[in-house]
């Protein structure tokens, strides 16, 4: 059987041709108004901002956006860090460019006592490195297909060169990881001397903003 014409013999008899017609074309041209109208929308939505990268800091590193807009790359902290840790980041990088990153396999953070790098950032006046900050820069995870105990070999490399304590121990004869502890140092990672590194670092994705900074911005807020 042929497909039902819209328009049947009785209803054109009928004299109801025409008010089926119009509706017919209204429902039509509604249809073309609303393609119109999303390809519009479509065209004049800007893209969506990409994310920021998620760098792994120095200790006591603010949030990202004021990390990237108040550091002065005064280098302060790369010659204060005396296991030489500190580098700059990569052209890559875009804006974060020449900013202060770590790259724990290459050259781990030892966690400094008196942590100098953060006092050579607040005596330049940028304090992106604040004292007032937790240390911690991200989480070590091991990768267990990867480590020596896990499967099978003694190995207690990553906890003797842990130095926070807490932060790992061996427990069964295998590593663990207390990741409320652990700063993401990277010394860890640094000497796992498996075949295929058994450490994955982890750097922060959220950090705490600027001491201050939202006070001062509910204050500004209250007087507006």
């Amino acid at each position: 059987m042929g497909t039902r014409d819209p328009f049947s013999r009785r209803e054109l008899l009928g004299g109801r041709l025409f008010g089926k017609i119009a509706h017919h074309l209204a429902g039509e041209v509604e249809k073309r108004i609303d393609a119109v109208d999303r390809s519009m929308r479509q065209a004049t939505t800007p893209p969506p901002k990409p994310p920021l990268p998620v760098l792994h800091r120095p200790p006591g590193a603010v949030d990202e956006i004021a990390f990237t807009a108040q550091c002065t790359k005064c280098d302060a902290c790369l010659r204060a860090c005396p296991a030489g840790a500190i580098k700059h980041a990569g052209a890559f990088f875009g804006k974060a460019a020449g900013t202060p990153i770590i790259e724990p396999r290459d050259k781990a953070c030892v966690m400094c006592d008196e942590l100098p790098c953060v006092a050579a950032c607040v005596s330049e006046g940028a304090s992106v490195l604040h004292p007032a900050l937790p240390p911690k820069m991200g989480t070590a995870r091991i990768i267990r297909p990867s480590c020596l105990p896990y499967n099978g070999t003694s190995c207690d490399a990553c906890v003797q060169a842990c130095p926070v304590e807490g932060a790992i121990e061996l427990r069964g004869g295998v590593p663990v990881i207390h990741e409320r502890v652990c700063t993401g140092c990277g010394l860890c990672q640094q000497v796992c001397p498996a075949p295929r590194n058994a450490v994955a670092i982890i750097p922060l994705g959220q950090r705490p903003p600027m001491p201050g900074e939202t006070e001062r911005g509910g204050a500004e807020d209250a007087e507006s």
